[in-house]
């Protein structure tokens, strides 16, 4: 069996199941994860968080890409003392600026289709959509959404 190549869209950090999420994913050998891109709030502290996590784990194989920042929602800070000192620069893998071009750019040279997991607001979605309307039939989407604001 193939593994099921997957973009996770997280805005983790201001709890711990996104952290989870991203633990189990990176556990799942029937998973084969390409892209994190982080959604709203600080979207680059956001992203030294994934990056940090995805060294400790042994992956930094895998490529960031930063998000949409919603400078209207707070971003809570709760693992700011961990990511402390801990420059995005020195990831070893490419850490992208423009996360929805990222997304857009891994789902469209991707041989096969491609799931988003979809943890975190929608932003970024919808703005790849907004830019590249073909990769909705490139995609397969997993919302998994606690709430709705």
């Amino acid at each position: 069996m193939q593994n099921i190549p997957v973009i996770l869209d997280t805005d983790i950090g201001d709890d711990c199941h996104d952290t989870w999420a991203l633990a189990m994913l990176l556990r799942s050998p029937q998973l084969d994860l390409r892209l994190v891109t982080t959604a709203t709030g600080d979207t680059s502290y956001l992203a030294r968080i994934v990056a940090r996590l995805l060294e400790v784990a042994g992956r930094s194989d895998v490529p960031i890409g930063i998000g949409i920042s919603n400078t209207g929602r707070q971003t809570t800070l709760r693992q700011a003392a961990w990511v402390e000192g801990y420059a995005l620069e020195r990831y070893p893998r490419s850490v992208y600026a423009d996360g929805v071009q990222a997304l857009i750019d891994t789902i469209m040279s991707s041989r096969e289709p491609m799931t988003l997991i979809a943890i975190g607001p929608l932003s970024n979605s919808a703005e790849a959509l907004r830019r590249e309307p073909r990769i909705a039939d490139r995609t397969t989407l997993v919302g998994m959404h606690g709430s709705f604001n």
